[in-house]
């Protein structure tokens, strides 16, 4: 991986914005080569400090149980591998599929559309759990970004691998499985 350049990471977000405003033409913004899409899973850092509040929030009443060392290496090792499970699988999907060479794209796309939902599901999980909205109404809003998140990934892997809506709907639940898996596994070992 080479080092980013700030107009490159801003190039890319620029794409992941305008996929979330359901504009095909997101996907110009981005380095579609396997360099780029080696270089998108810079996301990952960009990300990791609000994946380490989401977590202190989630995690919150086992943190005083669970030694320090013990919580980040698991977590930390789950971070890794949820960055790296979905992308493997849609590696082997997209060559089944046909599509290999657009896969680079999706991948590119897919990593960056992640800074764009941490910045919509962070305020939604730190608003749920700072108690000043009901709590029906804290969960409902929660749903509701969980679920405008979900159409943001199917929308990017649909446009990005040019896939049927069904097909991008599978890979989404795919990822979806994976994710939970990989959390549950990891807090069982807390």
């Amino acid at each position: 991986m080479m080092p980013l350049t700030t107009p490159a990471i801003l190039s890319a977000l620029t794409g992941a914005w305008r996929l979330a405003r359901f504009d095909r033409t997101g996907m110009e913004f981005f380095d579609r080569t396997p360099e780029g899409a080696l270089n998108s899973f810079y996301a990952a850092l960009v990300v990791l400090p609000a994946y380490a509040l989401l977590l202190a929030i989630r995690l919150w009443d086992q943190l005083d149980g669970t030694p320090v060392l013990q919580l980040v290496t698991v977590e930390g090792i789950a971070y890794v591998v949820s960055w790296t499970a979905f992308p493997l699988a849609l590696f082997r999907i997209s060559a089944l599929l046909g599509k290999e060479e657009l896969y680079p794209g999706a991948l590119t796309a897919y990593n960056w559309s992640a800074v764009v939902q941490m910045a919509i599901y962070l305020p939604a999980i730190v608003l749920s759990a700072s108690g000043l909205l009901p709590s029906g109404m804290s969960e409902a809003l929660v749903f509701g970004v969980m679920m405008a998140m979900l159409t943001y990934q199917w929308f990017v892997l649909r446009t990005a691998l040019s896939l049927s809506g069904l097909a991008a709907a599978a890979l989404v639940m795919l990822d979806l499985f994976l994710s939970a898996a990989i959390s549950d596994l990891a807090d069982g070992m807390l």
